[in-house]
């Protein structure tokens, strides 16, 4: 299986996994399903992009497109910070998102 396919069909899982679990009363939802539906045909146009993107740090492919997509697509979601972090080898990226939580 390469990484795409596990990374697809986990993606796959966990959203049915998580689609029969409401978390909070059905009545709260409709905004929620209105956003869903809105911003739809823009959020399958951007996974489409990030999985084009190609970035194996291994075979040196896609640096540092990859890791300066991966920095632009968590700050366009709303994190704090997320920037590139030096390694032995290729940066990695590290994020930081305050969600409010104690």
């Amino acid at each position: 299986m390469t990484r795409k396919a596990f990374f697809l069909a986990a993606t796959a899982a966990a959203t049915i996994f998580l689609c029969n679990q409401p978390a909070w009363p059905a009545d709260d939802l409709a905004d929620i399903k209105e956003q869903i539906t809105r911003q739809h045909d823009q959020s399958v146009k951007r996974l489409q992009d990030w999985i084009h993107q190609v970035s194996i740090a291994a075979e040196n492919r896609g640096y540092p497109e990859g890791a300066d997509y991966m920095i632009k697509l968590l700050q366009e979601a709303g994190f704090d910070q997320a920037r590139q972090v030096p390694t032995q080898g290729k940066p990695g990226v590290f994020a930081t998102l305050d969600a409010g939580a104690p």
